[in-house]
C-alpha cells in the first residue's frame, strides 16, 4: 500500500514541477519582453523608458498598424 501512495505522490509532484516551470518560464518571456519594450523604446527611440507603458503610446501605435 505504501508504493502506491508514493507513486501517487510522485506523480502529483512531477506536475506540480512541470507547471511550475511552465509559469516561471512564461514569467521570464513576460519580463525580458517588457525588458526589450523599455531598451527599444529609450535606447534606440531616444523616449522616456516609463512612457512605453503609457497607454496613450500603445493607442498611437495601434493607429498605425490597423491603417
Amino acid at each position: 500500500m505504501e508504493q502506491e501512495e508514493y507513486l501517487k505522490e510522485s506523480g502529483f509532484l512531477n506536475a506540480l514541477k512541470i507547471i511550475g516551470k511552465i509559469i516561471l518560464f512564461l514569467l521570464f518571456v513576460a519580463l525580458f519582453f517588457v525588458i526589450g519594450l523599455f531598451i527599444g523604446y529609450s535606447v534606440i527611440g531616444d523616449g522616456n523608458f516609463w512612457e512605453v507603458l503609457n497607454q496613450d503610446t500603445w493607442r498611437h501605435i495601434f493607429e498605425f498598424i490597423e491603417i
